[in-house]
């Protein structure tokens, strides 16, 4: 089950509750949308026109997050676990690629994830809203594999050493990393950080627009990797090497016995991997160096 995220005491007034507050409207270009109203500290800001957002410094594969400067005027920067503290109204990840507009994968230009922006009532439910996007309206998915360092990086972050049964995850609550990732490794992990993993129907959404029947010629060793043919493997959603790189854990979608599945295939699947490639009952105790994991979480609505 998913954490419920704590919400700052900021007031935030949208004109469409059934969207975030933030609007994409360049490859690294942002804005607060026409109509909101942020009230920090009883002060009522009013954006009656879309209002750039200044973004210090915009790096590919970074994740930031929105503030009002003392001026008034919205910024951007990096977003790291204490920034995500402080009296913020939300945030965005900006990729190292632009997500698939058909169904072959993305353009490997680095571009902000429109899926990726979230605000304090519009976001995803588990603690850390970063390195997610938002699927169809419905749940959000982790952008990127599981990294090795999840208890420092979170579960969702560009450039990380990708998590399998080879290249272990570090251990929840005690030192040193786990003896293998199979499926019950992988639901603790995503326990601790407040999200779940994919089920069968969310995952075949959620890779939809990657290149279709096939995989990379090697295996990946960080999450996000672009290089080569890697941007075949972004979704239309902005997930990366969700096909054709490494299986994923997830569950087959029943409500009262979930089974232990596998999605997406890896980098030698050749032209099975795509998205909507799974095994529905794979064995749970396996782990092996060609699969690792994606998380999910519930989607926070704001209140009307």
């Amino acid at each position: 089950m998913n954490a419920t995220a704590k919400i700052p005491a900021i007031g935030l007034d949208r004109a469409d509750l059934s969207t975030s507050i933030f609007v994409v409207t360049g490859t690294d270009a942002i804005a607060i949308k026409a109509g909101t109203v942020v009230t920090i500290a009883g002060a009522a800001h009013a954006f009656e026109l879309d209002t750039a957002v200044d973004i210090v410094d915009p790096a590919a594969g970074r994740d930031y997050c929105i503030f009002l400067g003392s001026d008034g005027k919205p910024r951007a920067d990096i977003c790291d676990a204490e920034m995500l503290k402080g009296d913020i109204l939300g945030g965005f990840h900006f990729a190292p690629s632009g997500n698939a507009t058909a169904r072959a994968g993305g353009d490997g230009i680095p571009a902000i994830n429109p899926f990726s922006c979230w605000d304090l009532g519009f976001r995803p439910a588990c603690p850390d809203p970063r390195g997610m996007a938002l699927i169809d309206g419905r749940f959000w998915a982790d952008i990127y594999l599981l990294g090795t360092d999840h208890l420092t990086d979170g579960t969702s972050r560009f450039g990380q050493i990708i998590a399998d049964g080879r290249s272990l995850p570090v251990k929840i609550g005690g030192e040193g990393r786990y003896k293998k990732l199979d499926y019950a490794t992988a639901g603790e992990i995503y326990t601790h950080h407040g999200k779940g993993m994919l089920s069968a129907e969310e995952f075949f959404a959620a890779a939809y627009g990657v290149s279709e029947r096939t995989s990379r010629d090697k295996e990946p060793e960080t999450t996000g990797d672009v290089s080569g043919d890697g941007k075949k493997f972004v979704s239309g959603w902005g997930l990366f090497d969700v096909t054709g790189t490494m299986w994923q854990w997830g569950t087959d979608g029943d409500p009262d016995n979930p089974r232990a599945s596998i999605f997406g295939g890896s980098w030698f699947t050749g032209s099975e991997a795509g998205s909507r490639y799974a095994n529905l009952g794979y064995w749970p105790v396996y782990s092996t160096g060609h699969i690792s994991a994606r998380g999910r979480s519930d989607h926070l609505k704001p209140a009307a």
